[in-house]
């Protein structure tokens, strides 16, 4: 399975913010890992909205980890973030494969990908410093 570039980035942005115990602009990130700032700051809304993160608006501000979610997993991060429809039929709105009621591929695809995400739930935010 390949992760996107959204859940990458914030999963660096969460291992960054844990390392940098201040708060930190988002360019400082963006030249640290050498990625778009514009695409950091997409998913640095998304992480804010969803409370792993605390952001400050303002010439003063910035973003940092919000230390409450560091036992949350990183499963339960990745699914949030994540669209783990990796094959259409997976996602019943997109669907027109005409073998999917017969199909013996579609089981085994969806035990991988729960394989998978119940790996990724041992670990915790916190375990990625």
């Amino acid at each position: 399975m390949k992760l996107t570039s959204k859940t990458d980035y914030a999963l660096r942005v969460l291992i960054y913010l844990q390392k940098n115990k201040s708060r930190v602009k988002i360019q400082q990130i963006a030249d640290e890992y050498h990625v778009s700032k514009n695409h950091l700051s997409v998913v640095v809304n998304t992480l804010s909205e969803l409370g792993y993160i605390i952001s400050t608006p303002g010439p003063h501000g910035g973003i940092e980890f919000n230390e409450s979610f560091a036992d949350h997993t990183v499963g339960d991060l990745i699914s949030k973030v994540e669209d783990f429809h990796i094959v259409e039929c997976f996602d019943s709105n997109l669907n027109v494969c005409t073998l999917s009621t017969n199909c013996k591929l579609k089981g085994i695809l969806k035990k991988a990908s729960n394989a998978f995400m119940f790996e990724l739930k041992k670990y915790k935010i916190k375990d990625l410093v």
